[in-house]
């Protein structure tokens, strides 16, 4: 039986625990352990995210599971890996708001907009899903700046070089699917892109402000934050090749999130190479 996942509020979490016998469910911390290590929730279980693939033995499928990180953001990611894994029994949960959320911190809350509702004609759909990853490209290269020299400036610079190889494979079907004739290169119209809007339907200033200034949470806070644009990035594609009817298009939207699901696992394992212990 396939499981939607659902949002479980800070406020419900403990009622629901209530009301479910600690032999049905799992409560999974995915966060790193030295987070775990400083606070938890009481009974919860540490499953890394970037462990979360080779540990699905772990999950009993008959089992409820509340997955939980800092914010809400690592663990929708883990629960949608878990939901992709396969069918299971149990009913899956993201606390929305993490551990922050149900210690009683004030979360800003960011709103996520529909920018392809499913009306819009495909060219417009292609030339938006270009420009979020020219959006997705700026944040990279800005952080790749600061961070510059470094093992971390290296993977975020990368992460930067594979948006843009995106926006191309993109522009290829929006030149091929305009109304119009379009007689400027790949280059010409990415460098007339703003990339205002990125993954998600969030501005790239919403994304700088929750990194936050702190010098030693900063790092931290980026990997999680690219962890989500990259899984927002799976999740539009995919949901793109459900909607569109061109078996062209389809097998390039699946093709590009197969590449994005690749990149969260990239940004995984340096959340484990930088924070694994």
């Amino acid at each position: 039986m396939s499981r939607q996942v659902i949002d479980i509020f800070p406020d419900e979490l403990e009622e629901l625990k209530n009301k479910t016998r600690e032999r049905d469910y799992l409560l999974i911390d995915v966060r790193q352990p030295g987070e775990f290590a400083q606070s938890h929730i009481p009974g919860a279980q540490l499953i890394p995210l970037p462990e979360i693939e080779n540990r699905m033995t772990e999950l009993d499928g008959e089992k409820n599971l509340i997955l939980y990180c800092r914010t809400g953001g690592r663990s929708s990611v883990a629960a949608a890996l878990i939901k992709d894994a396969g069918p299971r029994q149990g009913a899956l949960y993201n606390l929305v708001g993490g551990i922050a959320g149900w210690e009683g911190k004030a979360l800003k809350d960011i709103p996520h907009l529909e920018l392809f509702p499913r009306d819009m004609a495909l060219s417009q759909t292609l030339y938006r899903a270009m420009n979020m990853e020219k959006g997705a490209w700026l944040f990279y290269n800005e952080l790749a700046q600061e961070y510059k020299g470094k093992e971390l400036g290296d993977m975020i610079k990368d992460l930067g070089g594979m948006e843009e190889v995106h926006a191309r494979a993109v522009f290829t079907y929006w030149k091929k699917n305009s109304p119009t004739p379009i007689t400027d290169g790949f280059e010409e119209t990415f460098e007339r892109l703003d990339g205002r809007i990125m993954e998600g339907g969030k501005p790239i200033s919403a994304w700088m402000a929750r990194l936050g200034t702190d010098p030693e949470d900063r790092m931290l806070r980026l990997l999680e934050l690219a962890c989500e644009i990259e899984y927002y990035a799976y999740d539009l594609y995919r949901g793109l090749a459900k909607r569109d009817r061109d078996s062209e298009a389809v097998r390039t939207y699946l093709m590009l999130a197969e590449q994005e699901k690749a990149h969260v696992r990239v940004v995984t394992k340096a959340l484990d190479r930088f924070f694994g212990d």
